[in-house]
């Protein structure tokens, strides 16, 4: 694929996410604090570890079930665990270049600077920003799945994205970067 063809594919499922996407946006003005009241924590926080244990491993076979009234067991939620496991290594080697963060907000970001400029070609950007996009894309369809589907309250949303973020700091390979409490960027040791 030309880079023209391939940059234009970038944008168009970037257009395609926002329209059809992430039907819920953080708030450019700060995100609230995660609301654990309104969902079963250790089903919620038991759920985001076995899944994003099954996700690092690269297991699409895993069989999901539910956790203390948190239904999973879905195809939409099992179609976005399988795809985020097939790409898994993917999205490992992009973390230990250092040029990418999990947040808190449960996504990934490329970092962009100066020096990742010079550490890529514009191919590689466009194929990181691809990466990152469908990653984030399979995500909000775990988040909002599983708050949808569990008839969970949307203030919910921001305890289940905490949960799997906790989750996958936890399986952080050392030097890989992320978010801490204060949303200041820190290291795995």
């Amino acid at each position: 694929m030309n880079k023209i063809h391939f940059s234009a594919a970038v944008v168009l499922l970037a257009v395609i996410t926002l329209l059809c996407g992430c039907a819920t946006i953080s708030s450019s003005f700060g995100r609230m604090a995660p609301d654990y009241s309104s969902v079963p924590s250790d089903g919620l926080k038991k759920a985001a570890q076995d899944i994003e244990k099954a996700v690092k491993e690269g297991n699409r076979e895993l069989v999901l079930v539910n956790h203390d009234g948190l239904t999973l067991d879905k195809p939409e939620i099992g179609q976005a665990v399988r795809t985020r496991a097939a790409r898994a290594q993917l999205v490992e080697k992009l973390l230990s270049t250092g040029f990418a963060i999990e947040q808190k907000d449960g996504l990934i970001s490329v970092l962009r600077s100066r020096e990742y400029k010079k550490a890529t070609t514009s191919d590689e950007r466009d194929r990181n920003a691809l990466l990152v996009m469908s990653e984030n894309a399979n995500r909000w369809s775990i988040y909002e799945g599983l708050v949808k589907l569990s008839n969970l309250p949307p203030k919910s949303l921001s305890a289940v994205q905490d949960a799997f973020y906790r989750a996958r700091v936890e399986l952080l390979a050392s030097g890989q970067k992320y978010q801490d409490d204060a949303g200041k960027t820190a290291v795995k040791p």
